[in-house]
């Protein structure tokens, strides 16, 4: 009996759990999406997007209603049962504005989890609406245009409502401006509540008007370009152009009454440059009617009027100073000033930008009958004038120095100098140097005159004295400090540095013992124990004077053979006292006293250099770079005659540029005026050499070889011709 119960019971309990499993179905089916499966119940929601009015009210299965205010999720407070099912509506749509909300994703059934994938997107409703509000402060008999979303005008004529014509739709904006402000009297009208959203009828812009006021004044003296005024008010910035001169002027923008305003200057004008100011009380204020009184002054931009005296005639005997006041210049019939000697001069007072000057003689100077001529007297002032020339001996040759007596052979002519430095500057018309021919010359960077050498007569003084001609190799410059006249000194000649106690002997003794003489040998060694360097004496050199102010000799003759050695004089590290101390003369490079008559050294050979020779021509080109042409010397082959050989030295180093190695070569002439690599001049000596401007290279005449081949008879040429450097050809002119 036992038994038979337990068996029964057992039987029972399974039936049941049987039943049940077959009444729940499988755990977790259903079309409901979400988190939290399990057995139920579960939530309904989702999220909200677009939303913009108010009264959102959604509805679940036609009975659970949740009202809406915010974008984001949302979730139904009644829940859905295992198996259950949802239907999200919308039960009541937005207002204020109109809107209309759709779902998606909203209904489902077999719910197994909770739903959060509802989708609510809502979009406003565009409506008609008209765009208004109310005028004020609008003067009457006045106007004023106003324009909504940038096309739609309306013309108001008096205070009060208004209403666009063209409601808005679609995006329902609106954007009220003032397009044209009133005139007749000026105001200015703002807007407020101008702008936004019409979800109904606008009816509340407002348009306010007040009277509004121009501010300017007037500018005097602007002759610069660039000046631009700044109102504070607005920020606004008006350029004033110095084509209208004293001129009025006002900004653009005007200033509501009652607002304060200040003037000032933002930016100066350059070209000439000035400080324009406002006057003092005149650039601030508040504006209570227009504004005409700011007073902006630019000072007047002034320029010296000046120029040089040349070949005034001094006082006797030395050419002394003016003290008399009888030369007077006068400038614009008003402007006077008291000339005492050559030179520059300026008058005291400027004359402004613009105006004219006009320089003439008030009153001629005592010392001269004859009158003074003017060159670039007058003309109108646009910078500092210093170009106004007043020439009193009319750019005619003036006899400075020396005699007027040639110095044939039996009558020498002997140069003059002090052997003892003067106590006072020696009279300019004693000191002279020998009368010569041959000499090189060179002007140096302060514009004085400098001499060497030569064939002619030495300095007086010497023990015999020389009756015959021969090369020399003293050194004179002609100082450059009375204006167009200049003193004449032995260069070192009052040096006092002794060189030998016994007998007693200075460097300055030395100097002018050497110019008593003629045919002095050249000493080529470096200075030092008492030795000072110096080049032989010579004529026919060629010489160059470099960026620096030193100066260059090279080659010539001494009277028997020909040189080709190298030379520097230090000019430039001397003080305008020439006499105190002896320059150093260097030598560079070529031929000692030994080395006479040696040939040129042509490419391919290496190191070239030029032969000996004499009279020939030589040029600086524009940057500072020595140039070489011919003359009458040695070639490459040890020939003697004429060369036609161009050379270049630059950085210590002669290089060969164009021409021959050969001596008397013929001139190859091409076609006038076209260059060409194969044209060259023939050779010649004494020809005479320009640069330009342009760094051409120029050559006139001389004597040498012509273009006939067989050669003629060598004569006189006056053929033309131009090297260009940078394109290394000759042209025959």
């Amino acid at each position: 009996m036992k038994s038979t119960f337990k068996s029964v019971v057992y039987v029972s309990l399974t039936l049941a759990s049987l039943v049940l499993s077959a009444c729940s179905g499988p755990v977790g089916s259903g079309s409901g999406s979400g988190s939290g499966s399990g057995g139920g119940p579960f939530t309904v929601g989702g999220s909200v997007s677009g939303l913009a009015g108010t009264g959102l009210v959604l509805q679940d299965n036609g009975a659970d209603s949740l009202t809406i205010t915010v974008n984001g999720s949302f979730t139904f407070k009644t829940t859905v049962i295992t198996g259950g099912s949802y239907a999200v509506t919308v039960q009541t749509q937005p207002s204020n504005p109109t809107q209309t909300c759709g779902v998606t994703a909203g209904s489902g059934s077999n719910v197994s989890a909770n739903v959060s994938s509802v989708v609510v997107a809502c979009t406003t409703n565009p409506v008609t609406a008209t765009i208004g509000g109310t005028v004020s402060g609008l003067v009457a008999n006045s106007s004023v245009i106003l324009q909504n979303n940038g096309g739609d005008s309306l013309t108001v004529t008096a205070n009060g409502p208004f209403v666009f014509k063209t409601p808005v739709s679609g995006a329902d904006i609106y954007a009220v401006t003032v397009v044209t402000q009133p005139v007749n009297p000026n105001q200015i009208c703002t807007v407020t509540n101008g702008s936004g959203t019409a979800t109904a009828d606008v009816a509340n812009v407002a348009v306010n008007c007040v009277l509004s006021f121009s501010i300017g004044g007037t500018v005097t003296g602007v002759v610069g370009t660039g000046l631009i005024l700044q109102n504070s008010s607005n920020s606004e910035q008006l350029p004033i152009s110095p084509a209208n001169g004293n001129q009025a002027f006002t900004f653009k923008k005007l200033v509501p009454t009652g607002t304060p305003y200040n003037v000032t200057v933002f930016a100066q004008p350059t070209a000439p440059t000035q400080n324009c100011t406002v006057s003092s009380g005149t650039g601030t204020g508040t504006a209570t009617a227009n504004v005409t009184n700011i007073a902006i002054v630019c000072p007047a931009v002034t320029y010296s009027v000046g120029g040089k005296i040349v070949g005034l005639a001094g006082i006797l005997p030395n050419n002394g100073v003016l003290t008399d006041g009888s030369f007077l210049l006068q400038n614009n019939l008003g402007n006077t000033l008291n000339i005492t000697e050559n030179g520059p001069f300026t008058f005291a007072t400027q004359e402004a930008l613009n105006d004219q000057y006009q320089v003439s003689v008030f009153h001629a100077a005592s010392t001269q009958s004859q009158g003074c001529t003017l060159w670039n007297y007058k003309g109108v002032v646009t910078a500092s004038v210093n170009t106004v020339v007043v020439d009193c001996g009319h750019n005619d040759w003036t006899w400075i120095d020396g005699t007027k007596t040639a110095g044939p052979i039996g009558a020498p002519q002997y140069g003059s100098f002090p052997s003892s430095a003067p106590p006072t500057i020696p009279n300019p018309f004693t000191n002279t140097p020998g009368a010569r021919y041959g000499a090189a010359g060179w002007t140096d960077k302060s514009g004085n005159l400098w001499l060497f050498g030569g064939d002619g007569w030495e300095l007086a003084g010497g023990n015999p004295q020389d009756t015959l001609n021969a090369p020399m190799n003293d050194l004179w410059v002609c100082v450059m400090s009375f204006g167009d006249y200049c003193q004449w000194q032995l260069q070192g000649a009052y040096d006092p540095t002794v060189i030998s106690a016994t007998p007693p002997t200075t460097v300055g003794a030395q100097i002018i013992a050497n110019a008593q003489h003629e045919g002095q040998g050249g000493s080529y060694l470096l200075p030092g124990n008492g030795t000072v360097g110096i080049p032989t004496a010579r004529l026919g050199a060629a010489t160059w004077t470099d960026t620096t102010g030193n100066l260059w000799l090279f080659g010539g003759s001494d009277g028997g053979n020909y040189l080709n050695d190298l030379w520097e004089f230090n000019a430039s590290a001397l003080s305008p006292d020439f006499t105190a101390k002896a320059g150093q003369w260097t030598w560079q490079s070529g031929s000692a006293t030994f080395g006479v008559d040696q040939n040129g050294i042509y490419p391919p050979t290496a190191n070239p250099y030029p032969g000996a020779r004499t009279n020939a021509v030589s040029w600086t080109d524009a940057s500072g770079n020595f140039w070489l042409f011919g003359g009458f010397g040695k070639d490459g082959a040890g020939t003697l005659g004429f060369l036609n050989d161009l050379w270049e030295y630059t950085g210590g180093t002669w290089t060969f540029i164009s021409g021959s190695s050969l001596a008397n070569q013929v001139g190859i002439y091409g076609t006038p005026g076209v260059a060409s690599g194969t044209n060259a001049p023939g050779g010649r000596q004494e020809a005479v050499g320009w640069a330009d401007a342009a760094g051409n290279l120029w050559l006139f005449g001389g004597e040498g070889e012509d273009g006939n081949n067989p050669p003629t008879a060598n004569g006189i040429l006056d053929d033309l011709w131009v090297y260009n450097i940078t394109a290394k050809q000759w042209t025959f002119v």
